[in-house]
């Protein structure tokens, strides 16, 4: 949906109301094309427009959009340095756009209370994000709510980009303090140190901190934190314990601010894929106090075409910037594309998420390209093929489902579906496992994809996984075309599936790349072109992430390139393929029966027997 095509005149009243606000201004620039932008920077132009319309017909919603505040902390601004010319800080269009959502929203119910206690920002890098982010945390150390006793947090994954915000912003503020603000030092008395700053007077703290550093047992109440670097922070752990502290908080906000990675697994990620789907479904009000705002490119391809970077690279609409940084993000980009390295110009220029692992088997596009919603997909009474995957002590135990289906265009489909059955043994407790994994099994058993097991011990009972896949077939009434597995582990319950499936075709499949290679390619090549579907399962799509390719003059299969990362579910449904994928030709990977002898089952002296009685 290209929102640049839409009537703007059903805005008139807020385009009028709000003449002279520059969220309002970059909003109409965007959606009239004037100023070039991607997807959901158009959505978010619109949800911004849509709002403000809101706040007189909308009798449900409760937040105020305030101008003034916008224009105080653009003003604010002004009296900063420009990092690189040490002139007076101007702020281009798109950071007033910024600092006016995040500032400007209130929530009139709670004393100082702002309207987005939580924002997603992200573009790519080297545009102003460190020098906006220090505007935001020093207003908020001098001027936010409450009127005392604030705590601020300016945070990132590591310390050497905590360090790197917080030492920017102490300069700045060395500057006004001698300058500008002197008056306002000599009143405030301020503080500051390599660590923090303080107002003593109003018992405001300001901290540096970082996930590598920040105390086990919490480390504070924030109202203001900024997060630096969100793509490197590996899992939620450190996020919640700012989070947490901000419950009681009603004026809170924290800032997640970063570009794009290249670890599917991070929290970045699955915000991302959240609030992207939320915005193209168009349903912003299921998440009015979040604010999300991604500069990015719509396509890989756009990597080629210059004049289409200022999506990821909102600084660009400054011509002295742009006319500096294309030529020298062109010779980047020929450069890592000779040297093979794409997907890392794609991510850190395009603002794009990229698995950008060595040899990874999808990237993020192509798995994300494979999703289809649950109501578009009917599995019941089906035709099936099961592919399993057995458990090792850590491992979980995959069960791939792979449904042949003709679609309405009578075209050929594969659509998968997978459960998975969780141990937390070797990690001690689920709570340690999914932080080591990266996944959340919890909220996917919710969801009906895991079973964590209730096994006192943390261990998996293939008794429980063999009584829940019979009823999963009983229930959904599948018609099972063949039943395929890795040998390894699997004696006793395949024994068991034998004894219950007597005339099912049911297939040992050798884990080498002769018996993989064609239905590694024919998963690869289905979900790229489209033929193959999934739902929204969140363990699915990280083991396609996590799945790198091995290989030799054979052929290739799936690897996994640490410990940690998780593609068991890949591994059964590359099994199920192993006959699936010829579900719709007349071809098998059946072995023709031997031709039987008549001496199969006589003993040696039987044979023997049999020789010396001949007669001629």
């Amino acid at each position: 949906m290209d929102l640049t095509k839409i009537d703007l005149t059903q805005f008139d009243d807020v385009i009028t109301q709000y003449a002279d606000d520059p969220t309002v201004a970059y909003s109409v620039a965007v959606l009239t094309g004037e100023k070039l932008a991607g997807d959901l920077i158009q959505r978010a132009c619109y949800r911004q427009l849509q709002d403000l319309q809101r706040v007189d017909n909308d009798p449900d919603f409760p937040y105020v959009y305030d101008p003034n505040r916008t224009q105080k902390i653009i003003q604010f601004s002004t009296l900063l340095q420009d990092p690189d010319s040490r002139e007076p800080f101007v702020m281009s269009p798109y950071q007033m756009f910024i600092v006016g959502l995040l500032e400007g929203w209130v929530d009139p119910r709670v004393a100082g209370g702002k309207r987005f206690d939580r924002a997603i920002i992200s573009m790519s890098r080297a545009n102003g994000k460190t020098a906006l982010m220090s505007v935001l945390a020093l207003y908020n150390f001098l001027f936010g709510q409450p009127k005392a006793n604030r705590q601020i947090a300016v945070a990132s994954a590591d310390t050497s980009h905590a360090e790197a915000l917080y030492s920017y912003m102490r300069q700045q503020w060395g500057a006004l303090k001698k300058g500008p603000f002197s008056a306002l030092q000599k009143r405030l008395k301020v503080e500051d140190n390599k660590v923090h700053m303080t107002i003593p007077s109003q018992a405001t703290l300001m901290r540096k901190l970082s996930a590598q550093s920040a105390p086990s047992d919490g480390i504070g109440h924030f109202g203001f934190a900024i997060a630096d670097e969100y793509h490197l922070m590996q899992d939620r752990s450190f996020i919640n314990s700012i989070t947490s502290g901000q419950a009681f908080l009603p004026s809170s906000q924290i800032i997640f601010i970063s570009t794009a990675g290249v670890d599917l697994r991070s929290p970045m990620y699955e915000d991302y894929q959240r609030y992207s789907k939320i915005f193209k479904d168009g349903q912003y009000n299921t998440v009015d106090n979040i604010l999300f705002l991604f500069w990015q490119q719509d396509d890989d391809d756009e990597a080629y075409n210059p004049d289409m970077w200022i999506k990821s690279n909102p600084l660009f609409e400054l011509p002295e910037k742009k006319k500096v940084a294309t030529q020298k993000l062109i010779a980047e980009r020929d450069e890592l594309a000779s040297t093979g390295k794409m997907p890392d110009f794609i991510t850190k220029n395009m603002n794009r998420f990229v698995n950008a692992k060595d040899n990874a088997f999808l990237t993020a596009e192509q798995i994300e390209g494979a999703v289809i919603p649950t109501e578009q997909f009917d599995i019941q009474g089906r035709e099936v093929f099961v592919g399993l995957d057995f458990s090792a002590v850590n491992d979980d135990f995959s069960i791939g489902f792979v449904f042949p289906y003709v679609d309405s265009d009578g075209a050929h489909k594969f659509h998968l579906y997978g459960h998975y059955f969780i141990p937390w043994e070797k990690a001690g407790s689920i709570e340690a496992k999914e932080k080591k994994d990266g996944l959340n099994y919890r909220h996917s058993q919710e969801l009906g994809y895991s079973t964590i097991t209730e096994d006192p011990y943390g261990q998996i009972i293939q008794r429980d996984v063999f009584d829940w896949l019979l009823n999963f077939i009983d229930v959904n009434e599948l018609d099972v075309q063949g039943i395929l597995y890795d040998a390894w582990n699997s004696k006793a319950f395949m024994e068991r599936v034998d004894n219950i499936f007597p005339d099912t075709l049911i297939i040992s499949v050798k884990q080498t790349i002769p018996q993989l290679y064609e239905g590694t390619q024919f998963l690869r090549d289905g979900l790229i072109r489209g033929t193959i579907t999934m739902f929204e399962d969140k363990v699915m799509q990280m083991g396609l992430a996590n799945a790198i390719t091995v290989g030799n003059v054979s052929g290739y299969k799936i690897d996994k390139n640490k410990n940690t990362a998780k593609i068991d579910v890949v591994d059964s449904i590359v099994d199920a393929l192993y006959e699936g994928m010829f579900f719709f030709d007349n071809f098998t990977n059946v072995e023709e029966p031997k031709h039987k002898s008549m001496f199969d089952n006589m003993s040696p002296a039987q044979i023997d027997e049999y020789y010396r009685t001949i007669t001629f």
